[in-house]
């Protein structure tokens, strides 16, 4: 067996079965004091001999990953008792373990690790071996000899002994950095928003912030955020989004290029041939660890019960968007990790034996997933095939979190610390399933009532549904019987309570003429209709129909179909609004439905609502909550203007306005960017709250 084949089944021979890697304790290497080779001098001399066959069994290291395996539990019994195995090892350290390491430590590492296996102890202790050894062994063995039978005690050379330890030692400060690199990488990420939140409840803070929020809220490219750029190219983030997105990019590159130290030239590194194989194994395993890292964060933030929504002030669509930047920072470095594992196996000359490997076909396969995730998820194809998109994306997810998981299994059998992260990411998504099961629940099985309010409106009235607060109204709603092929499809809605909206049979079908539609007509502060508040207890939903399962709904009227309900769910942070001076509802279309909550929970709210005529049936089923408002302005047939409407009212006086848009999303970034704008104009004395609800997939 050539030096360097010998080199890479040693290294092969670190999995639990047969290597000094401690089975009884998984984790993250260097944290917490946990370390695979304690002492590195006893695991050098582990290694400087476990490759060599023994008398008891013809197998030097077992075919397969497990302890449980047969074959790793009889070599493992064997070592615990073949004595020329353990006197060589307890020689090896006597000689080469320096005076300051205690026999403790080494007696410690003899009980777990000596035999491959800490369920099976060895016959002798380490001082009991040691005083066994009348004479100083004078036979070496040496990894050219790796066909030798160990059948004596045996020496091996200070030289071999000492670039086997110190390849442990260079592989575990690697391993320790890409563990503290990688925790950097998800608290970051993770506590970022909660930083940045809980600033606003210390002293003085709150101004300071006021001053900076109108720098934050605008697009970084013209006025696109909520309007995806052309061609589909995607969302902008905003001026305080991209700085997030750029911090967790920096911290990725900085962490990819920082903190390298190879062995060679000062010796050579045992399991590569040079410098240059060396380093590109540091690169391989380095990206690898800072992909895994990342995927407790992308799987969080695109949770419907993400923890962030409750515990910060940041909204649904922002972590739907930092989920899509992190996710190309993921196949940033999945991508970076199979390249680098590419050329480091090529240059070696052992991809041909590793790449039909199982866990090198998994770690393909988890690559493929990941790339098909991310082009999958273009808007494009989310905005034209949303149902391909939703069935894609989680198919994918779990085939290349399988395949990840697999991937190190087999390789590593989870002892280098590489499946915390998916246990991690793998909680996240359980815990997500079992509270929306949770949810499912606990409002239990419905029976809605359609009606049909408007060619392109219907209204769906559930019964028995209470909770709304204003900020947090969004349901996912199932209709298991209008489409029995596809139970589980779900789309989310924004409620109202019912009983502030006007009954559903006083809301007459709306037939608009033609003369009608020309003809823009405002209405200012004043009833819309006559209607007593209907007051029925449950929740109603508005239902703009398109294609898909909307579009069935055009089919029903009166008794509606079996229906489930998953909420409510946050989707924008109402506590800065609800304390400013003014609260300004914005709204356009179908979108009202997101600010009508906010109508008793503020003592000056103002509506400002466009329509189209040919919704302008909407207006009557909302007639009973819209009377409840003393100030508004209601365009039907055209658009608002919206610079005049906001300059107004920083010219009324106000030192502190809250906005809340809902509605198409030309109107949204229109809002957006001249909330901003007025911001810094008028900073000191009129400073705006802003929040645009958009609910983004």
């Amino acid at each position: 067996m050539s030096p360097l084949a010998f080199l890479i089944a040693s290294l092969a021979s670190t999995a639990a079965a047969t290597g000094p890697v401690p089975v009884s304790r998984s984790g993250l290497g260097g944290v917490d004091g946990f370390t695979f080779y304690d002492p590195y001098c006893g695991h050098g001399c582990f290694r400087s001999f476990s490759p060599f066959a023994l008398s008891c069994s013809s197998t030097s290291r077992p075919g397969g990953h497990t302890t449980a395996d047969k074959i790793a539990h009889d070599l493992a019994e064997c070592r615990a008792s073949n004595y020329p195995f353990l006197s060589s090892i307890a020689w090896c350290v006597h000689l080469y373990c320096a005076q300051d390491v205690l026999n403790s430590t080494i007696e410690k590492f003899w009980e777990t690790e000596i035999t491959g296996d800490v369920n099976v102890l060895p016959k002798w202790s380490y001082g009991e071996v040691l005083a066994s050894i009348t004479e100083p062994p004078t036979v070496v063995l040496l990894p050219a000899d790796a066909d030798a039978v160990l059948n004596t005690t045996t020496l091996t050379t200070y030289e071999n002994w000492k670039i086997t330890a110190d390849t442990l030692f260079y592989f575990f400060r690697e391993t320790v950095l890409e563990s503290y690199f990688g925790l950097s990488l998800l608290l970051t990420a993770f506590g970022l928003p909660l930083i940045l939140t809980w600033l606003g409840y210390l002293p003085f803070m709150g101004s300071v912030l006021r001053v900076i929020k109108p720098w934050t809220y605008p697009s970084i490219f013209r006025t696109f955020h909520d309007r995806s750029l052309p061609f589909y190219l995607g969302n902008v983030p905003t001026v305080g989004q991209s700085l997030y997105i750029t911090l967790i990019l920096a911290l990725n590159l900085i962490f990819l290029g920082a903190g390298y130290k190879t062995s060679y030239p000062k010796q050579m590194f045992q399991w590569y041939s040079n410098g240059y194989q060396e380093l590109l194994a540091y690169f391989m395993w380095r990206t690898g660890v800072l992909a895994f890292c990342q995927m407790p964060v992308l799987f969080l933030f695109s949770s419907r019960n993400n923890i962030l929504l409750w515990l910060t002030n940041w909204s649904h669509s922002t972590y739907m968007l930092l989920h899509r930047w992190i996710a190309r920072m993921f196949l940033f470095q999945t991508l970076l990790h199979s390249i680098f594992a590419l050329v480091l196996y090529k240059d070696t000359g052992s991809y041909a034996t590793s790449s039909v490997t199982t866990w090198w076909i998994w770690g393909i396969v988890a690559t493929i997933a990941s790339v098909i995730i991310v082009l999958t998820s273009l808007l494009i194809i989310r905005q034209k095939a949303y149902e391909l998109f939703l069935v894609t994306h989680i198919v994918m997810a779990i085939i290349c979190v399988v395949g990840c998981w697999y991937h190190v299994f087999i390789m590593y059998e989870n002892t280098f610390g590489c499946e915390t992260w998916l246990y991690a990411a793998i909680a996240v998504w359980f815990v997500d399933r079992i509270v929306r099961v949770g949810r499912l629940l606990k409002t239990g099985i419905k029976r809605s009532g359609v009606s049909q309010i408007g060619p392109t409106i219907c209204r769906i009235d559930i019964p028995g549904i209470y909770g709304l607060r204003p900020g947090r109204c969004v349901y996912y709603v199932y209709f298991p019987t209008l489409n029995p092929l596809r139970p589980w499809e779900n789309h989310p809605f924004s409620a109202i309570p019912t009983a502030i909206l006007s009954p559903p049979n006083s809301a007459q079908t709306c037939q608009t003429s033609d003369e009608e539609k020309v003809a823009p007509v405002v209405v200012a502060s004043a009833a819309t209709q006559d209607d007593v508040a209907y007051t029925n207890s449950g929740l109603t939903l508005f239902v703009r129909k398109k294609a898909g399962m909307t579009k069935l709904l055009d089919t029903m009227h009166g008794h509606g179909p079996v229906t489930l309900l998953e909420g409510p769910y946050p989707t924008i942070p109402t506590k800065e609004l609800l304390e400013s001076d003014r609260l300004l509802l914005i709204g356009g279309g179908i979108g009202i439905t997101v600010l009508v909550p906010f109508f008793n929970c503020h003592p000056n709210v103002k509506l400002l609502y466009s329509i189209k005529v040919d919704d302008e049936c909407l207006l009557e089923s909302l007639g009973a909550a819209l009377n409840q408002l003393k100030e508004k302005e209601i365009s039907i047939g055209r658009r608002l203007d919206i610079d005049a409407h906001l300059r107004e009212e920083a010219n009324s006086g106000w030192p502190r306005i809250g906005v809340v848009v809902c509605g198409p999303v030309k109107m949204c970034d229109h809002v957006r960017a001249t909330t901003a704008r007025l911001g810094r104009e008028l900073a000191g004395r009129c400073s705006f709250e802003l929040e645009v609800d958009t609910f983004s997939w």
